[in-house]
């Protein structure tokens, strides 16, 4: 199953535009294919805190992305992205590294 957004359809673009920007093809990759492995879940896990590192950093240097991304962005983002880990049946991978932010 492909990244679908439930409600917030700004997420996917959000995701997408830093997974260009750091040049993580394969966690493109994943959002169109879906979660097919544990393996794509801890890959798509472990971009979650890049990109908020990311963001943060921009922010920080006056950078926005050119995403409407509102500033409810990161609660958006935790249930969209936690959503699509936890539907392909990978909850587990999702709360440990929410556990380590």
């Amino acid at each position: 199953m492909s990244f679908k957004p439930y409600h917030y359809e700004h997420v996917s673009d959000f995701i997408r535009y830093y997974a260009k920007e750091l040049a993580c093809s394969s966690v493109i990759e994943i959002m169109e294919k879906g979660i097919l492995s544990e393996q794509n879940a801890r890959t798509f896990c472990d971009f979650i805190p890049v990109l908020l590192d990311a963001r943060l950093a921009d922010e920080k240097a006056g950078k926005h992305a050119p995403v409407d991304i509102g500033s409810a962005v990161i609660s958006d983002l935790h249930y969209e992205a936690g959503s699509f880990v936890c539907d392909a049946g990978y909850e587990p991978i999702w709360d440990a590294m929410i556990d380590q932010l």
